[in-house]
């Protein structure tokens, strides 16, 4: 169902902290069950833009003690994030994104087949899907299909993440109901922000917020995640 457009939030919103889960997810977990995406963090402006890759080139920060001084890293993927060809396809949108970073040239509906194994040349179904699934499709693309677990990543470990070239895929559970996709494919410390895609078609593709926002807010909380994909 159709809910109201995406508005813009601020990303100091105080989150309410979940746990860094580090457990297998079960095959019950839940799937992306698509209502409209309604708030995607903070859109990227051509200001933030230019202000990102700034901050690409690492900074020394001021101390009292210049010794040693402390530096400021950040880094974005250039991931061509995809939108989603059908209403319950996030998981495949986002999926497919990180295969054509690993180099892989696939469709959305190849994608789709291979998650569920079905015969490729068949137009599959608009079927939700979990993370599980989106392993099955890299596992058939060649990639490795990285750890499936419930619960959000720490910051540290999206940084190791993204420093080895690797996006994340995560869901989210809309505090109103049901669930999205999205792919993590930055970071940037000057304020513990991390960059995420949306394959939403009517929504920004490109946004950003703290890390801890993005964890845990009024509108979605982080629930699921797939990383160390292609390690």
């Amino acid at each position: 169902m159709l809910l109201s457009s995406v508005r813009t939030r601020s990303s100091t919103t105080t989150p309410r902290h979940g746990r860094n889960a580090m457990t297998r997810a079960s095959a019950s977990a839940p799937s992306a069950q698509h209502s409209r995406p309604r708030i995607r963090g903070r859109r990227l402006s051509v200001a933030a833009l230019i202000a990102s890759a700034l901050l690409a080139v690492p900074t020394t920060a001021s101390a009292a003690s210049d010794s040693h001084p402390a530096l400021l890293a950040s880094k974005q993927l250039n991931i061509s994030m995809q939108a989603q060809q059908k209403s319950n396809w996030c998981w495949a949108g986002s999926g497919n994104t990180i295969a054509t970073w690993f180099g892989r040239n696939y469709s959305q509906n190849q994608f789709c087949n291979a998650a569920f194994n079905r015969q490729q040349g068949t137009t599959c179904p608009n079927n939700q899907a979990t993370l599980g699934n989106v392993q099955n499709a890299l596992d058939w693309a060649g990639i490795n299909s990285g750890s499936y677990v419930s619960g959000w990543l720490r910051y540290s470990t999206v940084q190791t993440e993204i420093d080895n070239n690797r996006p994340i895929e995560t869901r989210i559970q809309w505090s109103s109901g049901g669930g999205h996709m999205h792919v993590l494919y930055g970071y940037d410390d000057s304020n513990s922000w991390v960059y995420w895609g949306d394959p939403w078609p009517s929504n920004d593709r490109y946004n950003w917020a703290s890390h801890d926002w993005y964890v845990n807010n009024d509108q979605f909380s982080w629930t699921h995640s797939l990383y160390r994909i292609g390690a």
